[in-house]
């Protein structure tokens, strides 16, 4: 989830060339060429991903089901994030595919950071809340 904040979610590929060919044009535009996680979230995924690492760290070490409970519910934010908000802003191509004849929007690595991080956080608290029966024999006084 962090990474995903410094990766590129979405950008426009303008006929198979740069953003520079945008910049040269029209450097208004320039800026939405390639908009990274902190362009999309504003830093919320780096805050959700530090939370996440301190409640897989509760429900996994501290076997807690609260933790476990706010990893799930904190995966399916990221989720619902990528797959409602991030998702369709991959297809598109802005101001700039009226401007430019064979523009078109394409998905970043970052969209993928973003889907992969929030299922392993349900996975990750489902299978502990799934595993609440079982006890650690290490840990009984």
């Amino acid at each position: 989830m962090v990474a995903t904040e410094f990766s590129t979610v979405t950008w426009v590929d303008v006929a198979n060339q740069s953003c520079e060919v945008i910049n040269d044009a029209n450097p208004d535009l320039a800026d939405r060429c390639k908009l990274s996680g902190f362009e999309r979230h504003g830093g919320a995924f780096v805050l959700l991903g530090l939370f996440a690492i301190l409640m897989a760290w509760g429900a996994g070490i501290g076997a807690s089901r609260p933790a476990a409970m706010a990893l799930v519910a904190t995966g399916l934010v990221v989720l619902g994030v990528g797959l409602l908000r991030d998702l369709p802003e991959g297809g598109r191509t802005g101001a700039i595919g009226p401007r430019f004849a064979g523009a078109e929007g394409r998905k970043g690595t970052g969209l993928y950071l973003e889907l992969a991080g929030g299922f392993l956080a349900v996975i990750a608290g489902g299978l502990r809340l799934a595993s609440e029966g079982e006890s650690d024999p290490s840990r009984r006084p």
